[in-house]
């Protein structure tokens, strides 16, 4: 079970995106200007009566208190016509909306009084049958039924059907907000490539709606944070393990847990000879 993701702990790079990214804007990246923008018109053709979305300018990032959506001036107009009802019914206030032109970025700016947010969650990162709509469809309730649970109410979802993603679905719920989206109640999905010590987490107190398989993890929380390490032996797993509790430390992260497995088959780079592997989790 410990065999390769050990050594690709050890000498992987970061994987770089190749194409389309989901989440490339973050808060500190928007500094938009005000245009006029078109008539909207009845978004029928990128979202159909049965709910499912085949344009993806209207599955908007949701940032601090604001919406964002990608395309044209006329797509932008589309997305605030189905988006501005749903922020409204959600109890939001509208505020400024804006469009920067050379990017093709949208801004819809909301408030709340209780300093509620709206959150997003995409669910192909998920192990499920894409080519089964019962099992989406199941697993859909489930979340959306785990959400409402724990306090964080479903305002809008749709199934996704777009080149760029897997048949999948996404989910907007509330929640309240925080300057630190990490710290916020969210629906989160915890997938490392690694094995997760699921009964580590469970007796940290972590939240988790789904035990997906044996690296995937469906919770509800703060944003968990993971870091594996390879040793020689259980000593240097040790000593590897204070100095990661010390730099959570000074960097203020919250340590949970920490397990050190043996290898099933140790593997040698140069003179040494790895036989374990270190799996460290924490908040963010």
């Amino acid at each position: 079970m410990f065999k390769l993701a050990a050594a690709i702990a050890l000498f992987s790079a970061p994987l770089q995106a190749a194409n389309f990214q989901l989440d490339a804007v973050t808060a500190n990246d928007l500094t938009a200007a005000e245009v006029s923008l078109p008539q909207a018109q009845e978004p029928e053709a990128a979202l159909d009566k049965a709910g499912v979305l085949t344009s993806l300018h209207l599955m908007p990032q949701a940032v601090r208190s604001r919406l964002l959506s990608f395309g044209t001036p006329a797509q932008f107009a589309e997305f605030t016509a189905v988006w501005n009802p749903i922020l409204q019914e959600a109890g939001m206030v509208i505020g400024e909306v804006t469009y920067e032109a050379d990017i093709q970025l949208g801004i819809v700016n909301y408030s709340s009084a209780d300093g509620l947010v709206l959150r997003r969650l995409i669910a192909d990162r998920l192990n499920y049958d894409a080519l089964n709509p019962t099992e989406m469809h199941n697993l859909k309730t489930e979340m959306e039924t785990a959400l409402a649970k724990n306090g964080l109410p479903v305002k809008a979802s749709f199934y996704v059907k777009s080149d760029a993603l897997r048949p999948t679905f996404v989910i907007y719920y509330v929640t309240k907000g925080d300057e630190n989206d990490d710290h916020e109640k969210q629906m989160r999905i915890l997938k490392k490539g690694e094995d997760i010590d699921y009964d580590l987490l469970e007796s940290a107190g972590v939240n988790i709606i789904r035990r997906d398989n044996s690296f995937t993890m469906l919770y509800i929380g703060k944003e968990l944070g993971f870091k594996s390490k390879v040793a020689t032996d259980e000593a240097s797993a040790a000593q590897k393990l204070e100095d990661y509790k010390k730099f959570l430390a000074e960097n203020d992260k919250e340590f949970l847990g920490s397990r050190t497995h043996k290898l099933t088959e140790p593997f040698t780079v140069g003179e040494t000879t790895y036989n374990y592997l270190l799996n460290m989790y924490f908040y963010q």
